[in-house]
């Protein structure tokens, strides 16, 4: 099954407008493209179409894929200068995707008569409560809970934004839901939860938690996310997995999986090299090291974590200096990539250059995750000597955590343990076809493939490192 790679990742152009113009009735397609290449920005014309033909007239609406705001105003001034073109509106494609909401409830049994009303609901619907307080175990049969994901968030790490705020974050969260649904079939709803107390958080997690099958931590701030995916771990009996950690871990893994194959080398010989401590890069270090990393050295804005650290530091950090760095490098990201022969970016656009690239051990794998903009492009890090490269957009995660929880809820596991991660990371690397680093998030049997691998380790597991 093949899949075409996004327009807007093959030219780098991120955001689509649609222009609606009226003009006369011999105004060509060729009139304005032409009109768009004059501005000289790369604007690249999708699907064209006319949607209306008054008389003299003609109304095209034309998909625009751009770099952003300024660019589309300025083609939307090219179009107004051709003669006798009148630009009626131009619209955001990316807010109007949005419009109503990615997602929604629906019901799973139609209600066509008033006998179908009373056993949906009322007098019916009473026979299935009295059942579930005879067995409370009767609710993953006659309720939705067994297919049921929180996607629990408070809006301080929405993706490279920041903290803007729960309610901002919402369309990610319904983004979010809209995946889980298309990709795992599981119904997954937005839980905004308004603090920036981890102990209100949890406690309120842990409130609601009966309602879900599963909890996903979703774009919560370094270092409370820690505490709060240990917590509620420890305190609920269904899978708790923080996406930023644990997806990105799985999917890093992965990525390293099926570049080592390429690249003739084995686990043992990595020497990684990570710029980002937060939770991303945590879970990664983490992750890599338990696999038998030779060694990983995290940066952040300070430099190389090691022990005996001060400026910077807080507790989470501290911790990671004493199980990384083995040989206790001091110093900066620079310095650090030196001679390692793996460089993972979790932190901010454009901080790495071809040159430090080039200072790594020959034929070095560059995963630039930054997001929206990675650390260092492809063709710089290439033209640095780097052998694999993938940036956020190849390494997504949502090729991994739809069916992470789809095996998990399947096999009524009640927490997500390190063997599922490594198991799906393993399944997703040996499905690889051709050159490609990792399978296509658009086909089903990518999830298939990861759902089967996580319930195949269904049993007693060590959970998450948190």
């Amino acid at each position: 099954m093949a899949f075409d790679r996004a327009v807007q990742d093959r030219f780098s152009l991120p955001i689509v407008f649609a222009f609606r113009l009226a003009g006369p009735e011999d105004l060509s397609l060729g009139a304005i493209a032409g009109a768009i290449e004059q501005v000289k920005c790369a604007a690249r014309v999708g699907r064209a179409q006319i949607i209306h033909a008054p008389a003299g007239e003609v109304h095209y609406e034309l998909e625009v894929f751009t770099a952003g705001d300024e660019h589309a105003a300025a083609i939307r001034k090219a179009l107004s200068s051709l003669d006798g073109v009148k630009v009626l509106d131009v619209l955001d494609m990316s807010l109007e995707t949005h419009r109503g909401g990615a997602c929604e409830m629906r019901s799973r049994r139609p209600i066509k008569s008033n006998t179908d009303l009373r056993m949906v609901y009322t007098p019916g619907v009473a026979r299935v409560c009295k059942a579930i307080q005879k067995d409370p175990a009767c609710a993953r049969e006659f309720t939705n809970i067994a297919n049921k994901v929180a996607i629990a968030t408070n809006g301080t790490a929405i993706l490279g934004l920041g903290d803007i705020g729960c309610l901002s974050g919402l369309p990610v969260m319904e983004g979010k839901s809209a995946i889980f649904w298309e990709f795992a079939g599981i119904s997954a709803e937005p839980v905004l939860i308004d603090t920036h107390d981890a102990d209100e958080f949890i406690r309120i997690v842990e409130a609601l938690a009966c309602g879900f099958g599963a909890i996903q931590i979703e774009d919560v701030a370094a270092p409370d996310c820690f505490k709060i995916t240990r917590e509620l771990d420890r305190r609920l009996g269904i899978p708790v997995m923080h996406d930023d950690q644990h997806g990105t871990a799985t999917i890093v893994l992965a990525g390293l999986f099926s570049a080592l194959k390429k690249t003739g080398r084995r686990i043992g010989e990595i020497n990684c090299v990570m710029s980002g401590a937060g939770a991303a890069g945590t879970a990664i270090a983490d992750l890599l090291l338990g696999q038998g990393a030779a060694d990983v050295v995290l940066c952040d804005r300070t430099g190389a974590i090691h022990r005996g650290r001060a400026e910077g530091m807080n507790a989470e950090k501290n911790a990671l200096a004493g199980r990384t760095n083995k040989g206790g490098f001091k110093g900066t990201l620079a310095q650090a990539m030196k001679g390692r022969n793996l460089f993972i970016g979790v932190s901010q656009a454009n901080i790495v250059k071809p040159d430090m690239v080039r200072s790594m051990a020959k034929d070095p794998i560059v995963f630039a995750l930054a997001n929206p903009v990675s650390e260092i492009g492809r063709a710089d890090a290439m033209s640095g000597g780097a052998a694999i490269y993938a940036d956020g957009r190849i390494m997504n995660n949502a090729i991994a955590y739809p069916g992470i929880f789809r095996g998990a809820l399947d096999c009524r596991s009640k927490m997500i343990t390190v063997q599922m991660v490594v198991a799906a990371a393993q399944a997703l690397a040996e499905s690889v076809k051709g050159d490609d680093l990792l399978p296509e998030m658009m086909d089903p049997a990518t999830h298939q493939t990861v759902a089967q691998a996580v319930m195949r380790t269904a049993g007693p597991g060590d959970e998450l490192v948190r």
